[in-house]
């Protein structure tokens, strides 16, 4: 089959460009990888800045039927009191979402299904400056794909870019241990999101639903305490001095802990010619910045706009232009993360 734009991966950013795509009439395909495992679902947040944004593409409306508000956080960041940020006095919405990501996914893909194609397995891309062509497998059959635009939209696999050759700029080393707990109100704090930092690492509290906590404990890759954290049963010891993230532990020491990266990393390339990365697969921000998903809305519609330029003009000018604007936000995020950890001796 031939098209213009091939979108792989099909999580919050390249469901978003499917749909701003659709509504500007450009012909394309979003592949989604037919995962066999089960993931390991997480508490997202997204921030009231975000809802401007969200409530200007028209997607507002669907992101709250899959979501509940909430209307700020607590945190404990090298500090004895703890501190609270209250959504109240934001404009012009006083609270953020927190999401129901697999439900959010159901409708987002509900609203493109026809431009959806699953598949098992990546084969190869074959890219020239006139066109891409992607090679995959789905149940035994190899179908080729040609189109004038691939954007990868795969996270921090970033599979499209290993495919073209783009390698990786890591910015630290921070790794997150993550976890279900059973559901518990700390009768201390108001609002469900709770941070507190502790010797080597911090840790993130959040109510996933009414009957379980998320809890992730971050910390870097050669820590002393990353051993342990593997281990549920060492929490409880590795949490003793914390304040009130350690009231959140369950006494069941069988707990199962899912490891993955939460590094602050971007693509050494953006975008070329005729591809551009996404989302995490373009930057993937630390977790404490609570704007990984805020990124992925950004990233699917400022790529949206460049696609569009692109196929109407035939010109690389608007691609150039969206990577200088991809590397601006990061700048900005690393010159906030290094003021905020900076404050905490990890």
């Amino acid at each position: 089959m031939s098209t213009d734009v091939v979108i792989v991966g099909n999580g919050i950013s390249g469901l978003i460009l499917s749909i701003l795509l659709k509504e500007k009439n450009i012909d394309h395909v979003v592949l989604n990888r037919v995962e066999k495992r089960k993931t390991f679902e997480l508490p997202e947040t997204i921030p009231p800045s975000t809802l401007v944004l969200l409530e200007s593409l028209n997607l507002l409306a669907l992101f709250s039927k899959s979501a509940s508000k909430t209307f700020g956080y607590h945190s404990l960041w090298n500090s004895d009191s703890v501190t609270t940020d209250n959504f109240f006095n934001h404009n012009p919405y006083k609270h953020g979402l927190k999401l129901n990501k697999k439900k959010l996914l159901n409708d987002l893909e509900a609203l493109v299904t026809g431009n959806v194609m699953h598949f098992n397995n990546l084969i190869d891309i074959d890219r020239s400056d006139e066109n891409v062509t992607v090679r995959i497998e789905s149940n035994n059959v190899i179908q080729t794909i040609t189109s004038r635009i691939i954007v990868d939209a795969t996270g921090r696999n970033r599979a499209v870019l290993k495919h073209l050759g783009i390698i990786s700029e890591s910015f630290d080393n921070q790794v997150a241990l993550s976890c279900h707990l059973p559901y518990f109100k700390h009768p201390q704090l108001i609002h469900p999101v709770f941070v507190e930092s502790f010797e080597n690492g911090w840790g993130i509290v959040s109510s996933l639903n009414e009957r379980i906590n998320g809890m992730t404990l971050h910390t870097q890759k050669g820590s002393p305490i990353l051993p342990r954290l593997k281990e549920y049963r060492n929490w409880k010891d590795i949490l003793s001095n914390t304040k009130l993230l350690k009231d959140f532990l369950a006494d069941d020491g069988n707990c199962k802990v899912v490891g993955g990266k939460a590094n602050s990393s971007r693509a050494s390339q953006i975008s070329g010619s005729n591809w551009l990365a996404i989302g995490d697969a373009a930057i993937a921000l630390d977790p404490l910045s609570s704007h990984g998903i805020s990124n992925a809305i950004y990233c699917a519609n400022s790529a949206s706009k460049a696609i569009e330029s692109h196929v109407t003009n035939d010109t690389t000018t608007s691609f150039k232009g969206y990577e200088d604007t991809i590397n601006q936000v990061f700048d900005e995020y690393l010159k906030q993360k290094m003021k905020l950890y900076d404050t905490v001796n990890h």
